[in-house]
């Protein structure tokens, strides 16, 4: 059984949904870092979610019977969001690369 267009399109839209709310959780994270109090809980316990949010959307795929063409579309989709989000941001750093 070929996957279409649409599954493969499908595929990259969640990985892009995924990857929105990484970075979402990511932002969050290192804006609570400089916190006196609570900052260093807050950054951990979003690293946390980060984790359980990959292996949460691994598992659904894995538990949903995904081909890896589903798994590499989504992937792409997540790439494509980080790489979006770093552009949009722009160079926090004088000389700094987006990409990093």
């Amino acid at each position: 059984m070929s996957l279409s267009i649409l599954s493969l399109f499908l595929g990259a839209l969640a990985g892009g949904g995924l990857g929105a709310v990484y970075l979402g959780l990511l932002w969050v994270a290192v804006r609570s870092l400089p916190q006196d109090r609570g900052g260093v809980l807050v950054f951990v316990g979003l690293g946390l979610a980060r984790v359980a949010l990959l292996l949460g959307a691994l598992a659904a795929a894995a538990t949903l019977g995904l081909r890896i063409e589903g798994i590499a579309a989504a992937v792409v989709g997540f790439l494509a969001v980080r790489l979006a989000a770093t552009r949009w941001l722009g160079d926090p750093t004088p000389g700094g690369a987006t990409w990093k």
